[in-house]
Order: C-alpha cells, then structure tokens, then sequence
C-alpha cells in the first residue's frame, strides 16, 4: 500500500462511527466488515465470515444504541455500549457490551465482545 493509499483510508475510530451508526439505522455497515471478519469474546461459539456476522440474530433485538466511549489506539479500537434490546418474548432490556475491534487496511477485521451473560440470558428467558 502506498503512502497515498494509507493517507486515504478511513482510520479505526472512523470505522467504528460508521459502524455503530449502521447498526442503529439496521442496515449499510456490512460492507466495513473484512471477508473472514473473526467474532470472539463471551459467546457460545466463534464465527468467522463477514456474513455470518451480519446475520447474527443479535442485531434483530436491537431497538437502539448508546456509545458511552469510544477509544482509538492506531488499528485498535474500544467501544462501551449500551444497547436498548428487545427479546423475542417482546420483553425490553438493556445490555451493557464492552467491544474489542481491530481494524487493517481500512477494514474492520475482529471483534471481541465482553457483557453480563447471566443477565441477557435471563432477559431472553
């Protein structure tokens, strides 16, 4: 990649802004995702793919989004967000995510997401 290239490329914090706006109006982020985008953290499983985290069911539940902080450190990024979500019971919570990014090349290309899954399990429940 050349100098111009790298100067061109959106930075991670720029990313995540595009990102977390997408997510909020349910659509037009996916395509900030890497090919073999890796989600990790306190999951049941790991998945690899940009569209088998775009199908993620979570974002169904989604009914609207808070970034409470948002930490850049060159392709690194920290998100702490509240997510105002909806059950498919039709019971409403919020959720408390802490989110690892990483970024490369002007994509985002791993997440590794932290949050109280005793409590969301009870929500769903």
């Amino acid at each position: 990649m050349n100098k111009e290239e790298r100067q061109n490329r959106p930075t991670t914090k720029e990313l995540l802004e595009e990102y977390y706006r997408g997510v909020e109006k349910k659509g037009g982020w996916g395509h900030l995702l890497s090919e073999d985008f890796l989600l990790s953290g306190t999951i049941a499983q790991e998945t690899r793919g940009r569209d088998a985290y775009v199908n993620n069911s979570f974002f169904k539940l989604i009914r609207g989004l808070k970034v409470k902080e948002l930490i850049e450190d060159g392709d690194t990024g920290f998100a702490l967000v509240s997510y105002d979500l909806v059950s498919p019971k039709g019971k409403s919570f919020t959720s408390d995510v802490a989110e690892l990014w990483k970024a490369k090349d002007g994509e985002l290309v791993s997440v590794a997401i932290y949050f109280d899954t005793a409590g969301f399990s009870r929500a769903m429940a």
